[in-house]
């Protein structure tokens, strides 16, 4: 289990606590929540790594994304309107390193129960 650090949440944006466990799913490889908040024809832009298209290949970038095991997450801001959201985090590894990470997401629709359509990851080693 991962420490999860994440500002408190007043609970009447949807999409923000969508974000949150999403964010969490991915630090903690927990695949199967990760895949149940995307929709099939997922894209997934690494900035500066790769590009994936559709549900297959995004189960196997996740499986890669991290490449090390996570102690603490940080999640600094968590932003939605409408379709759209970011997350702005920090994940600290085991043992040494860190990831600064700007994740900016597109929703298939505006409502409640709306998928993951698309993200853009910016994810800078420090």
């Amino acid at each position: 289990m991962i420490d999860v650090q994440a500002p408190a949440d007043c609970g009447n944006a949807p999409k923000k606590r969508v974000l949150r466990d999403f964010t969490v799913a991915l630090a903690e490889r927990d695949e199967e929540a990760v895949l149940a908040a995307v929709s099939d024809d997922v894209e997934w832009d690494l900035v500066g790594r790769r590009i994936v298209h559709g549900k297959a290949d995004f189960t196997d970038a996740v499986a890669a994304a991290l490449g090390r095991e996570v102690a603490t997450l940080h999640l600094d801001a968590i932003l939605t309107h409408g379709n759209e959201g970011a997350v702005s985090s920090r994940i600290l590894f085991r043992g040494s390193g860190q990831l600064r990470c700007c994740d900016v997401y597109k929703f298939s629709g505006f409502g409640k129960t709306a998928k993951i359509k698309r993200i853009t990851s910016y994810w800078i080693e420090v």
